[in-house]
């Protein structure tokens, strides 16, 4: 296992570049660092943070331990697959967005993406085929359900994801945790 941090732990920092350095340029460019900009710029909110950045980190790093697990080959069929399950769950996720019009640092307007909302897109669809595609392979491989890491993983992927999509029905209706307010409002 130690031999492995450095990696994962450069695997959560490249996710969390992804998933971080849009909505931060965009708050700078709203706001500036040192002093305030008043423009009609929509930012990200506080709770959208945490599930693109930390939890979507932590499910990339669960993931990608898991697929040093399982040492798969790679197999174009599989990967095909995964590619268009994670397409289909982007376009899903950006449609509920748009039906549920909300303004987010992604879409301005429902249905009107900017160019971070395009960025988003792409991300979002190469994040979910990365994890569709441990999932298929389990999926064609039943004695990799035999080791106790598959397993292990997978109950804490699908508890992570299962909070992400808490989260997304809890932003809908604007509940207060804490400090954090989560609502699909900007800052």
């Amino acid at each position: 296992m130690p031999d492995k941090l450095p990696f994962l732990s450069g695997i959560l920092l490249a996710s969390l570049l992804n998933n971080l350095l849009v909505p931060f340029a965009i708050y700078y460019q709203k706001y500036g660092f040192f002093k305030k900009r008043n423009k009609d710029f929509i930012g990200c909110n506080t709770w959208g943070i945490i599930m693109d950045g930390i939890l979507a980190g932590l499910i990339n790093i669960i993931a990608f331990n898991l697929l040093l697990e399982i040492r798969p080959r790679l197999e174009l069929g599989s990967l095909t697959v995964a590619f268009v399950l994670g397409f289909l769950s982007m376009v899903a996720a950006h449609t509920w967005m748009s039906v549920n019009r909300w303004k987010i640092w992604i879409m301005p307007r429902p249905w009107h993406w900017n160019m971070a909302g395009y960025w988003h897109m792409i991300s979002m669809t190469l994040q979910m085929s990365f994890l569709f595609y441990p999932l298929i392979l389990i999926l064609k491989n039943p004695f990799l359900w035999e080791k106790a890491l598959v397993k292990i993983s997978l109950i804490v992927i699908t508890f992570f994801a299962l909070c992400f999509g808490l989260s997304l029905q809890l932003m809908k209706k604007g509940v207060r945790i804490g400090k954090f307010r989560i609502s699909n409002k900007p800052w």
